[in-house]
């Protein structure tokens, strides 16, 4: 077998290798070489600051009196800060009113503001706090990155942290507000939810009728019914319990030009479901139907179970019967729309956004239908799917 050499070094010649080391080292010391400075743009006399274009960013996360009161205070206030300072140019006011800090899904002003930045109109953004730029680390941390990748780079100031992004230790600095920020959102969270559960727990809970058709919030904060909206809601259920099924109910009211609750000229079959679902109209009012699962995305799920629901019978006016409703519940369950049913009388809708149109049987055939319209002669087939179009 081949013996192998050891590698190990002789402490005498480990030695003199170090002594050369060094040895030239202190050569490259002491070797003068002319170097020729080329000053900074910033360090030459001929150099004129150019003028920072500067804008600030306001925002309030509700529209009560207090916070409305200081959204104009910022407003103003860094108005007059930017036009005041000689070496600034204004550069405008990005201000969201009512808008949560958790997410910038809908902060259209400050996503506006980026924007610009990138475009190259903006060298600095004032604003009062972190809270108030974002209560999410990585929202923070991701959108101040960008904006110090920009050529130029652009820097926000946090006034009331003194904090300048574009120093060299800003972003640990921030990281750390950022996180502090954060957390606060998240117990605030908490407290509103262990607050709203104490008040469904008692009945007392909050109730908002804005995003419902045929209710509004009274002067006292009971629910009113609104008799024109209520006549749709009433013909939507007759109708599905006359045979309609949801989809045809959907391109009935399209084709009437009715707008949906949000406003929307197209009906979906999904959206009618939601009112023969909604057990609003027969009275009642069930509390925690969806969950929040994240407080910085604002997702929200069907609660099938993971947390308890709150049932509050007879909280308001009921628009449908409890026995439509209940029957209407039992033909979603059974999927099926006409069978088992008896045979309805017709019926002209006198009121409301339907009135006008008349709600018959699809079960009938065409000399039904003939007869229905003018008892004494039967429609001709070519007439009768004119009338059949408008019901």
């Amino acid at each position: 077998m081949k013996k192998i050499k050891s590698r190990r070094v002789i402490p005498e010649r480990q030695a003199t290798r170090k002594k050369e080391r060094n040895e030239k080292i202190r050569a490259q010391l002491n070797t003068h070489v002319d170097v020729k400075v080329i000053p900074a743009i910033t360090e030459r006399a001929d150099y004129e600051k150019p003028k920072l274009r500067v804008c600030a960013y306001c925002r309030v996360s509700t529209d009560m009196n207090t916070q409305a009161l200081s959204y104009e205070l910022q407003v103003q206030n860094y108005t007059e800060i930017i036009q005041s300072n000689p070496e600034w140019v204004f550069a405008g006011i990005y201000a969201d009113k009512g808008i949560s800090g958790t997410s910038m899904r809908h902060r259209d002003e400050f996503n506006r503001m980026v924007a610009d930045c990138e475009a190259g109109k903006i060298d600095l953004i004032i604003t009062k706090a972190v809270t108030r730029f974002a209560r999410n680390v990585i929202d923070s941390i991701s959108t101040v990155r960008k904006l110090k990748q920009l050529d130029p780079p652009v820097a926000v100031y946090f006034e009331t942290e003194r904090l300048n992004t574009l120093d060299s230790s800003s972003e640990t600095q921030l990281g750390l507000l950022s996180l502090f920020a954060q957390g606060e959102s998240e117990a605030k969270s908490e407290s509103m939810k262990w607050s709203y559960t104490r008040r469904w727990k008692r009945g007392t809970g909050i109730y908002p009728a804005w995003n419902l058709l045929g209710y509004k919030t009274g002067e006292a904060g009971q629910w009113e019914v609104i008799e024109e909206e209520a006549e749709l809601i009433r013909t939507i259920y007759e109708m599905y319990l006359s045979g309609y099924a949801s989809t045809q109910i959907a391109e009935i009211l399209t084709r009437s030009e009715i707008p949906t609750v949000q406003n929307k000229a197209v009906w979906s079959s999904g959206a009618v479901l939601g009112i023969l679902r909604n057990e609003k109209y027969r009275g009642d009012v069930r509390c925690q139907k969806t969950l929040t699962v994240d407080v910085f995305t604002h997702k929200a799920v069907k609660n099938t179970g993971q947390k308890p629901q709150y049932l509050i019978e007879c909280h308001h006016e009921a628009i449908i019967d409890p026995a439509d409703w209940d029957r209407v519940q039992s033909m979603i369950r059974g999927g099926f729309y006409r069978r088992g049913r008896k045979r309805r009388k017709p019926r002209f809708v006198v009121k409301g956004s339907l009135a006008g149109f008349a709600m018959i049987d699809l079960n009938w055939d065409e000399d039904d239908i003939a007869h229905f319209f003018c008892p004494e002669e039967p429609m001709k087939p070519t007439a009768l799917s004119t009338q059949t179009d408008n019901t």
